[in-house]
């Protein structure tokens, strides 16, 4: 009692110093804390203000940035799509060339180059209608007032015109032609590629342009040829607008590009428009970006900056709050914590000795085990010793009590020594098996047995098995039947062993078999390889538990029929192990009141080929 005073007022003296240095350390947090988070509050609304001021600029440089490389990119995809057309119109220009009257190979080239909608017209010298792939053509029979059939006809410098496909009656095709020359260099008409102008642009369908926004393909008048958005794919927005005036460029370098910005001409909205002109044609592409999708973004980034500088003020306060609450359940806390901790001493103390314990507790149940093993070894050993020493008087048992009763003297009214003879010779026998069997068994279980290895035929030792056995089958007029087919190869095994084992399930067959029934000893050689011995019987059958008793040593299931023949229990372990001691198996199956089926398994290695086993004779 006095001792654990004594802890307590150490423990009470140890809690209240705590607390003091607890509560000294909590006040100047709280005044770090405080400083902080108004440092925190001035420096975020102060980088507040710089981003947003940086947002709405970053948002119009990022909006160009993006319509600039879009152009670009929608630039290079339309020179991809003229070029092709320039190809495909000089394949033409070339067949017309060198071979002006083979109408069949102009045709050919034409279907060639027709495809995704497009269509060719070949126009003669004189402005006529020569070729047309479209069936029927609804357009002109006679160019010769067409504005391209003219540029062709007159300048020999004009290489390659796009018109817009509202002046073609054939529908919404832009048309690319081209002038058609003969070998001499004299003007032979013009050929014309009327191209659906869904596939002469295939990003805008692939870019996100924004709700409003939209891509243009003008004229060097600013004369719209194709436009595309949202709802117009197939390139029919605003075509025939002139986009000329309201700071549109009147000129503008092959290759450059340039950014303005003004209320729309088709959509009549506040647009930023990036305008490029392809470096090989005469041709402007717009894109026009509506600002509010641009600025969009940035407007609710600065909404989202600004509630989000409101709720990380108000956070911080909550959380100063907080941190101040926390640091005074803290104190407490570590006070328990304090306590927790001896009596967390205490307990792995307690743990600590149990674990001792359990080891001075497991060193015991090792050395038991040590013990039970070395007393086990003993007892084969002794057995093994002890059958050795018996076998020699019980020879010489044997041998007297043959000798007596083929010496007794059998006249009338002698002593029945023959029958006494007998039946020293009948028990001596008897108990020398006993005793072989047990050493055998011994000898498994120490580790001594060895295998007299030969290689012999099956069909020998199924005989010599079946001979052992047969004349007790008999006298119980038990059907004793063989199946073993034709070609059935020899076997690598000690054989004496081997036939030990099929005697004793032999044995057992006919001792645990009614008058009248019916064994059957089969060999088979299943897709596995290994060669099978199974006996089956028509006897009594055992249940699982009772197999389970039939597989110990000098176990004995309890039946009237067993009890009727003499055994020992030893021989179905004794097969056992023999088996196994030549790598192999011994498998029981048996239904109650319906027989047994013992299959001895041996594994394939053992089995000898024919050929193998006449070149093992050779040697």
């Amino acid at each position: 009692m006095p001792m654990q005073r004594d802890v307590a007022d150490t423990n009470t003296e140890r809690a209240d110093r705590f607390e003091g240095r607890a509560k000294r350390q909590a006040a100047r947090v709280i005044r770090k804390i405080v400083i902080l988070a108004v440092m925190l509050v001035t420096c975020m609304w102060a980088f507040i203000g710089w981003s947003l001021r940086l947002e709405y600029t970053g948002a119009c440089a990022i909006g160009r940035s993006e319509g600039y490389n879009i152009s670009v990119a929608l630039a290079r995809e339309l020179t991809s799509r003229l070029d092709i057309a320039n190809a495909a119109l000089g394949s033409i220009a070339d067949a017309m060339k060198s071979n002006p009257g083979d109408e069949a190979g102009l045709r050919r080239t034409i279907a060639a180059i027709v495809r995704d909608g497009s269509a060719v017209r070949i126009v003669g010298p004189d402005g006529r209608r020569l070729v047309t792939s479209l069936n029927p053509d609804p357009g002109p029979a006679n160019f010769t007032d067409q504005p391209d059939f003219v540029r062709h006809r007159d300048d020999a410098s004009t290489a390659l015109t796009v018109d817009a496909y509202a002046a073609d009656p054939a529908g919404p095709f832009i048309q690319v032609s081209r002038r058609l020359e003969t070998v001499d260099g004299h003007f032979a008409g013009e050929a014309v590629l009327l191209m659906n102008p869904a596939n002469l642009l295939v990003l805008p369908r692939l870019l996100d342009l924004g709700h409003r926004g939209a891509v243009m393909i003008a004229d060097a008048n600013g004369i719209v040829r194709a436009g595309f958005d949202r709802d117009h794919l197939k390139g029919g927005l605003g075509v025939g607008v002139d986009l000329s005036g309201g700071g549109y460029p009147q000129s503008l370098a092959p290759g450059h590009t340039t950014v303005f910005s003004r209320i729309g001409r088709v959509l009549k909205i506040n647009r930023t428009i990036i305008m490029h002109r392809p470096a090989r044609y005469d041709l402007r592409v717009l894109v026009a970006l509506d600002q509010d999708d641009i600025l969009r973004p940035a407007r609710l980034h600065i909404w989202l900056i600004g509630l989000a500088g409101l709720g990380a003020t108000g956070l911080m306060a909550a959380l100063s709050m907080l941190l101040v609450r926390e640091v005074w359940r803290r104190i407490k806390r570590e006070i328990d914590l304090d306590y927790d901790r001896d009596r967390l001493r205490n307990a792995q103390s307690q743990i600590q000795a149990d674990r001792a314990q359990l080891a001075q507790t497991n060193r015991e149940l090792l050395v038991s085990k040590d013990l039970a093993e070395t007393a086990n070894r003993a007892r084969t050993q002794f057995l093994a010793h002890m059958s050795h020493e018996l076998r020699t008087p019980l020879h010489a048992i044997i041998g007297f009590s043959e000798l007596i009763q083929q010496q007794a003297p059998s006249k009338p009214g002698s002593p029945p020594i023959a029958g006494y003879a007998a039946d020293i010779l009948g028990s001596g026998r008897h108990l020398l098996a006993l005793i072989n069997t047990i050493l055998d068994i011994s000898k498994v279980e120490s580790g001594t047995a060895t295998l007299n290895e030969t290689v012999f035929p099956v069909a020998d030792l199924v005989r010599a098995s079946v001979v052992s056995v047969r004349s007790q089958a008999e006298a119980r007029n038990i059907a004793l039947v063989v199946e073993m087919p034709d070609g059935i190869v020899r076997l690598r095994g000690d054989r004496t062993r081997l036939l030990q084992v099929l005697i004793n399930l032999l044995s057992n067959a006919v001792k645990f078999t009614p008058d009248q029934g019916r064994i059957v000893l089969a060999v088979s050689i299943p897709a596995s390889g290994e060669l099978v011995f199974s006996v089956t019987d028509t006897g009594i059958g055992m249940t699982g538990a009772e197999i389970a008793v039939a597989m110990e040593p000098f176990g004995q299931v309890e039946s009237s029929l067993s009890r009727s023949f003499e055994g020992t229990g030893l021989g179905l372990p004794l097969a056992v192990k023999l088996t196994e001691l030549h790598g192999g198996r011994l498998e029981l199956v048996s239904t109650k009141g319906c027989g047994t089926t013992a299959k001895v398994c041996l594994p394939r290695e053992r089995v000898v080929q024919r050929e193998a086993a006449r070149a093992e004779g050779g040697q």
